[in-house]
């Protein structure tokens, strides 16, 4: 049953999510008599696209409103760590609170981390930047095929996303989960949760995020040393550094387990097993707190200018805020980190996101100077709340070119507003609503949440939680026929769709599961190369579904996938998924029998079909 994990990954480099707390579980922040920079930036929390005027946020405030359990903050300055506190609770049902040594997990935190540790092995002459890095794996390969006879994958195409590798990203195991071996993790095979690790597209040809790259990174580190990963990063890097808060190990011994904050999903609930475990530590399994990334991106800014070699000498560590590959607009990856241009300056950082968790860290390359936040809640809000802690902390710090110029907005009577609302087809399954009701111009996605729209001119729209601008067509009082959008990633137009038509997922959305997918099924005959109707997207689809309860739309979508995709193992698989949740034994059976023919290895489908023939 491979299937996308819900949340959506962490690409948007330095802005992430956070979600909300009960009112009376949150601690009152202290005024510091020492540093009264810290009461200014707990009240000066703003959003990332400002207007004239804007006022600003108390941190608690915005807690309670995004319903996050508990946050932590780390903020440095000179290279130094000015200030770190916790607000909040370490976990929801306990009461504990947070502190600054509350231990969290980092996400894809840990990947950065872990490929400075990779650059060390590579100083040490037992890893190469541009070798093939089957050359240094010896427990496992990674399998060669057509792509990697043109290109081959190597560690820098590894650590910059470009080595054309599959796997996003990982969803973890919860206790009492089997939990996979390495290898196969690497293979995709049970009791492994992601699909096999390959190269589907040529390396260096373009940035793709793959955690799975970084975990083939974690075996050759360990082959060549032939130790535990664990191990390893402590020698090389969070010894050497002084990050003695944190640890790639799976399970903590019951002294740091006391420190450990336990996850919370988009509804305050502390999910279970408080914690989920990662096999792929280089990718997502590490534990810190935000004064250990702050101390991190120190080192990795000293070294860079030759200040500290306490893991990396300053040519090496110059690879992890040097451009490797653009990955669109202002954006470059470098080795293990993002790199983001404002104006003259150049940030660097990562984001990241595991079951429960959520946590950001950025800091500008030569200033010395940045922010490290981590939070215990992976709902929807969590990225409002880290982007508007870094703003604050921005405004605060003065950082370089980071804090936007404010909006002038103006007011626009009913009249001049009607030609806008309507629906506009974003893509095949996409559509973007606008509406204007009780004084407020929104705007909302196709399953998103939705947004003011704010008028900076006659027909030009601002959002304040996201720099996106919005520019319709003069419709010179007929309704308007398209939009334009321009945000980081691009510029596209979307064109008014007609008078009730609606793509399938918006009929998802209200609830006709007959209608959305008699609309993937057409979509389909139209374009089988869609990339909406991708049997990967329409099964996470059909996860999703299953996992909101809505059984029988779940085994209505799979079924339609099965009749796609009529020779593929995991449909089936998925299929009688949907039938276990439904309570249709014998159709289960069937299905899984059906799954095991096309793919004898399911293991995975075997153990369920035993199972179930048992009861």
């Amino acid at each position: 049953m491979i299937h996308a994990r819900r949340k959506s990954a962490v690409l948007v480099i330095f802005v992430l999510i956070a979600f909300a707390l009960a009112a009376g579980h949150i601690q009152a922040p202290a005024q510091s008599a020492a540093d009264p920079r810290i009461g200014r930036v707990e009240n000066g929390l703003l959003p990332p696209v400002l207007v004239k005027g804007q006022k600003t946020w108390n941190i608690l405030d915005r807690m309670e409103f995004y319903n996050v359990p508990g946050v932590s903050v780390a903020v440095f300055f000179d290279n130094k760590v000015q200030w770190a506190k916790g607000y909040g609770v370490m976990d929801n049902d306990t009461k504990e609170p947070v502190t600054e040594k509350t231990i969290f997990v980092a996400g894809s935190i840990s990947k950065p981390v872990a490929v400075m540790g990779a650059l060390r092995l590579v100083q040490e002459g037992k890893l190469a930047l541009d070798a093939n890095i089957n050359s240094f794996l010896t427990s496992w390969k990674l399998p060669e095929n057509a792509f990697t006879a043109k290109q081959p994958v190597t560690l820098r195409r590894i650590a910059s996303h470009s080595a054309g590798l599959t796997v996003h990203g990982f969803r973890g195991y919860a206790t009492g989960e089997p939990l996979p071996t390495l290898i196969q993790v690497l293979k995709g095979d049970s009791p492994a949760n992601s699909g096999p690790i390959v190269v589907d597209i040529e390396p260096g040809s373009t940035w793709r995020y793959s955690g799975g790259g970084l975990t083939i990174m974690q075996l050759a580190m360990m082959d060549v040393e032939k130790k535990p990963f664990p191990e390893i990063l402590r020698e090389k890097v969070l010894g050497p550094v002084g990050m003695i808060g944190s640890s790639y190990e799976r399970t903590m011994p019951p002294d740091r387990l006391k420190f450990a904050a336990s996850g919370h999903n988009a509804a305050g609930k502390v999910i279970q097993g408080k914690r989920f475990i990662y096999p792929e530590m280089a990718a997502a399994g590490l534990w810190t707190t935000p004064s250990d990334l702050a101390k991190f991106a120190i080192e990795v800014g000293r070294s860079v200018h030759g200040e500290s070699n306490k893991v990396l000498s300053k040519e090496t560590a110059k690879l992890m805020v040097t451009p490797q590959i653009v990955i669109q607009g202002t954006r470059d990856m470098a080795l293990g980190l993002f790199l983001e241009r404002h104006g003259s300056e150049v940030y660097f950082g990562h984001g990241g996101q595991d079951e429960g968790f959520i946590a950001s860290l950025l800091a500008d390359r030569d200033g010395g100077y940045g922010v490290a936040i981590m939070t215990n809640s992976d709902g929807q809000g969590a990225a409002s709340l880290i982007s508007e802690i870094i703003m604050g902390v921005a405004e605060e710090y003065g950082w370089q070119s980071y804090v936007p110029t404010p909006y002038d907005v103006i007011s626009l009577d009913a009249k001049a507003l009607a030609p806008f609302p309507g629906r506009y087809t974003l893509d095949s399954d996409n559509t973007l609503a606008v509406t204007a009701e009780g004084g407020r111009f929104m705007g909302k996605r196709t399953g998103g949440v939705a947004f003011a729209l704010l008028p900076i001119s006659a027909a030009e729209f601002i959002r304040t939680d996201a720099p996106v601008t919005y520019t319709f067509a003069e419709g010179k009082g007929a309704p308007s026929a398209s939009v334009t959008i321009k945000s980081e990633p691009g510029t596209r137009t979307a064109t008014r769709a007609a008078e009730g038509v609606k793509a399938p997922a918006d009929w998802l959305e209200a609830g006709d599961t007959t209608r959305a997918i008699e609309g993937y099924r057409a979509l389909w005959k139209k374009d089988p190369k869609d990339p909406n109707v991708n049997e990967r997207r329409l099964n996470s689809i059909g996860y999703m579904l299953l996992s909101d309860k809505k059984t029988a739309a779940a085994i209505g979508l799979f079924k339609l996938i099965v009749e796609l995709h009529s020779d593929s193992w995991n449909a089936y698989d998925s299929l009688a998924d949907g039938y276990v949740a439904s309570g249709e034994k014998a159709q289960a059976i069937k299905s899984y029998e059906k799954s095991l023919a096309l793919n004898p290895k399911n293991v995975n489908g075997a153990k369920k079909l035993e199972e179930l023939r048992k009861k």
